[in-house]
């Protein structure tokens, strides 16, 4: 038995299936080219998640949830905080597009994944003064939005010389604006749905 098989793990196992998904897309990862991945037999992994690939995909999923949100030192500022969470959740799922829909697709693992940020991020909202179900709608609007922006994001065309393509000028204007990139676009969106948030609760 070689070391790898000794130290194989259910986190050594959703990490290679994370490289699989980043380096060759989800259809590729299978639980055979998770254990090419790591130098070993396909039945060894069940060992680890016996749940077999769908248990493997929502460790993907939980990993890169949390990948980020450890990385967020909240400050209790609900505005502040609320920014913070969709731009660095952008960055991280910017590192992981191939993972983005598979987050779309399992809702309920990446809220659980995500308490250690989500519990604290209500908190703050209702120590401003929003009602818990307006906290509770706000995270999850912003979630959801930062998920299609990047989504839509990774098929946003980048060579101006599309722009070629379009006779209306309109559409032109709209693709020049693309081809200039997503960064003060996603800027504009974000800050559209704070101060919406900001005028609701002065409602």
């Amino acid at each position: 038995m070689t070391e790898d098989r000794e130290r194989l793990s259910r986190e050594r196992v959703v990490e290679a299936a994370l490289t699989v998904i980043d380096e060759s897309g989800v259809t590729r990862c299978s639980m055979r080219a998770v254990a090419s991945e790591l130098g070993v037999e396909a039945m060894s992994l069940y060992h680890h998640v016996p749940g077999g690939k769908a248990e493997m995909m929502d460790g993907v999923v939980a990993l890169v949830q949390t990948e980020f949100v450890s990385a967020l030192d909240l400050t209790g500022d609900w505005r502040h905080d609320m920014a913070m969470f969709s731009r660095a959740y952008r960055a991280t799922l910017s590192d992981h597009p191939n993972v983005v829909a598979m987050i779309a697709a399992r809702p309920s693992v990446a809220y659980r994944s995500s308490t250690a940020l989500v519990g604290p991020l209500f908190s703050a909202m209702e120590d401003a003064g929003f009602s818990r179900q307006d906290a509770l709608r706000a995270v999850r609007v912003v979630s959801r939005w930062t998920i299609g922006f990047t989504m839509g994001e990774a098929s946003a065309i980048e060579n101006s010389a599309a722009i070629a393509e379009f006779d209306e000028p309109l559409l032109a204007e709209v693709f020049a604006d693309i081809a200039r990139g997503e960064d003060e676009v996603f800027e504009f969106g974000l800050e559209a749905l704070l101060d919406g948030l900001e005028a609701r609760l002065g409602a």
